[in-house]
């Protein structure tokens, strides 16, 4: 294990580590091997700005899918709402896709289904239990977390935030879907959560779908959690006009961590 720093942080499941200092924070890249999905797994950490080792303070953990990708526009979006007291400090952890053979594996991580036009879907249910098992006791174990996580995805990325919380509600507290394509599969979302809208009334987390104006799945959606969503799932289904489906990921996630923190109150006022 290579480690940069004036401390150190305990690691496990085979893992290696480089951390920097970076302008918002220390930023940790580390491996883990997976047994579940039988592969090594890049995380990427990055810790509040003014973390210091020695501090009893623990972190909200929000989870940013397509890491490669969302990583950047995610923290510096938070950085942006932080400086005004919008959002609290929080631990965000990058999980980058994998690649085998030059091909991306995120329809394999992703999407819940088998489909007879893309042979890698299908494994969705594996990589949550990569997350739950895996991942999530890997960073409680290693840094400063309270337990409060949260996720984060785009597009199929998007798809797969709220499949989690249909599936495996209690392992995240906000679900954030930018422009997820929600009418997959002649809307298969939709069968799944009206048995678990049946099964559980209370569902007391926080949804936040953001999209551009064109994706018509999403006002779908809306209508559909209007009149079937449990009473204590706080959701909220919005549309941009005049984005694209990567640039709706600016107001989307600025909307949507002002959205699910909207009670939140620093602590020096």
């Amino acid at each position: 294990m290579k480690v940069v720093s004036n401390y150190m942080l305990v690691l496990f499941l085979s893992s290696t580590a480089f951390m920097a200092r970076a302008q918002n924070g220390v930023e940790i890249s580390d491996t883990v091997f997976s047994e579940i999905l039988n592969e090594k797994r890049a995380i990427d950490i990055r810790l509040p700005e003014g973390y210091k080792a020695e501090s009893a303070e623990r972190y909200d953990v929000i989870y940013i899918l397509d890491g490669e990708w969302n990583m950047k526009i995610f923290s510096f979006i938070h950085s942006f709402a932080l400086e005004d007291e919008f959002v609290p400090p929080v631990i965000l952890v990058s999980l980058p896709n994998a690649y085998m053979h030059g091909q991306n594996m995120r329809d394999r991580d992703f999407l819940p289904l088998e489909m007879k036009d893309n042979e890698r879907a299908g494994g969705a249910g594996k990589f949550i239990e990569f997350l739950k098992k895996e991942v999530i006791p890997y960073i409680d174990d290693n840094y400063p977390t309270n337990h409060i996580n949260s996720l984060y995805g785009h597009s199929y990325g998007g798809l797969f935030s709220m499949y989690v919380l249909l599936t495996e509600s209690d392992m995240f507290e906000n679900y954030y879907c930018t422009d997820p394509p929600l009418g997959w599969e002649n809307e298969y979302l939709k069968k799944v959560a009206t048995e678990l809208f049946e099964k559980v009334p209370k569902l007391e987390k926080k949804l936040w779908i953001a999209g551009t104006s064109n994706n018509s799945s999403i006002d779908h959606m809306g209508k559909f959690l209007k009149k079937n969503a449990p009473k204590k799932l706080v959701w909220q289904a919005v549309t941009y006009p005049n984005e694209k489906h990567n640039s709706v990921r600016l107001k989307g996630i600025y909307d949507g961590i002002k959205f699910c923190y909207k009670k939140y109150k620093p602590t020096n006022h």
